[in-house]
């Protein structure tokens, strides 16, 4: 029988009502006693690692996420995180970018209601979660509602849908159908390089600045002054910046002389960026400014944090 260690990080799955509306409370063998199904699958043990709202996760966390994580590799076969849905994505890119190596599968779930809530989608993510823990699956990688998904190509596309998280530009590692899963790759992210390890470095003075139209380029000149190493520009279509009378170039190209890391993303949510269709591109990316390619707004963030410190 597999060992497996669930870690419970808080979010609505472990939350019950208060005078000021719900807060997370239910540890990990908690959670697990009201999933039935799961007796028998696996042994699993418990580390409650934090009772937060993901509204109130920070890039610490992800460190020592990481650094439990890394504590435990050896002594267990998968990994199960319980988390909020709000910034799962960005948690989950944040793990994929710190390991390396991983060999086992790291999990994260949550749900829209509280596991006590009737009706809840917490029983079957959390059951789900555990299915995927167990399986041939390597690597860092999220399971909510029907979809299993690699850890860097998660986003949240809905508040309340209980399938709240799609695949973006990578078909899901899996579909779930029932309690059956069906495989397109056991391949989360992590897997790459020849043995486990883990880097806890982030660089945190990294800002996403989303353009709307007229803005002024100016605002660039607030991360400059206060120190910021990375800036990820959240740019329109296949990405770039305005360069007619509202002239984003000669901000930007201050950030790139000061020594600023400069991505551009964009706003859309499938097919990424390519900054040589457009002059609005061409004209950035001759200045410095990099490509995120098809890599989500939490995905690039997380990248980029990581890459600055490493």
């Amino acid at each position: 029988m597999k060992k497996i260690l669930m870690l419970g990080t808080g979010g609505t799955i472990a939350c019950v009502p208060s005078e000021n509306g719900l807060i997370p409370a239910l540890d990990g063998k908690t959670l697990v006693s009201l999933v039935p199904e799961l007796a028998g699958l696996c042994h699993i043990d418990y580390k409650q690692i934090l009772n937060l709202d993901s509204s109130n996760i920070s890039p610490k966390h992800w460190q020592l996420m990481a650094n439990v994580l890394a504590e435990n590799y050896e002594l267990y076969d998968g990994f199960v995180i319980t988390h909020g849905t709000d910034t799962m994505a960005y948690s989950s890119a944040a793990l994929s970018q710190m390991v390396s190596g991983c060999k086992k599968p790291v999990v994260f779930t949550g749900a829209q209601l509280p596991i006590t809530t009737e009706g809840t989608d917490a029983k079957d993510n959390v059951l789900h979660a555990f299915l995927v823990a167990t399986s041939q699956a390597q690597g860092v990688c999220l399971a909510f509602g029907n979809v299993v998904i690699h850890g860097l190509c998660a986003k949240k596309m809905y508040s309340e849908n209980f399938n709240g998280f799609c695949s973006i530009n990578r078909e899901p590692m899996a579909t779930i159908s029932g309690h059956t899963l069906s495989w397109n790759s056991y391949e989360g992210a992590g897997v790459d390089g020849e043995s486990f390890s883990v880097y806890t470095k982030l660089e945190e003075k990294v800002a996403v600045v989303k353009l709307t139209p007229g803005l002024a380029p100016d605002i660039l000149d607030y991360y400059l002054e206060r120190g910021y190493k990375g800036i990820i520009l959240e740019s329109f279509g296949a990405g770039g910046v305005p360069n007619d009378e509202n002239n984003w170039l000669p901000n930007l190209e201050k950030l790139i002389q000061n020594g600023v890391r400069v991505v551009c993303a964009t706003q859309c949510i499938y097919d990424g960026v390519n900054l040589s269709v457009y002059p609005i591109g061409t004209l950035a990316q001759k200045l410095g400014a990099e490509s995120a390619g098809t890599l989500t707004i939490e995905a690039a963030l997380t990248k980029l944090m990581h890459d600055l410190a490493n």
